[in-house]
């Protein structure tokens, strides 16, 4: 049997450390990039009628046709204070955060989706239609 040497366990812990730097770098170059930043946009019958910011605590209402719903954003989080709709499913949500997240009032054709501001488009993305069933 072979002894290991001091040599081999220095080569074992280069190898080890190198093979995290993927990881370190790959999180240190997401959290430089100035335009990482979430939005939230809020679409009624598939038009952009607001782009909320995250990073700013605020109440927004959105109330026209007696169509009523009010959103509120604390701590880089996003949810459905209100609405007035039957089934109160929007509200029930919850908070919402990360990209792709979604809020859905369907009864208002209302949606929120959470987007990375600066980010072009990818093939993932898609037109949401609400329709009334």
């Amino acid at each position: 049997m072979r002894k290991i040497k001091i040599g081999d366990i220095i080569i074992g812990i280069l190898l080890l450390a190198l093979s995290f730097t993927p990881f370190f770098f790959l999180k240190t170059h997401k959290q430089a990039s100035p335009t990482n930043e979430e939005i939230a946009v809020v679409k009624v019958n598939n038009k952009v009628v607001k782009k909320i910011n995250l990073k700013q605590n605020t109440v927004w209402t959105y109330d026209k046709n007696g169509k009523r719903n009010v959103l509120e954003v604390r701590n880089k989080k996003i949810h459905m204070v209100e609405a007035n709709c039957k089934d109160q499913v929007c509200v029930k949500e919850g908070w919402k955060s990360k990209p792709g997240q979604t809020i859905v009032c369907l009864p208002h054709k209302f949606l929120v989706e959470i987007k990375q501001n600066g980010h072009p488009a990818n093939k993932k993305d898609f037109n949401h239609t609400l329709v009334n069933p």
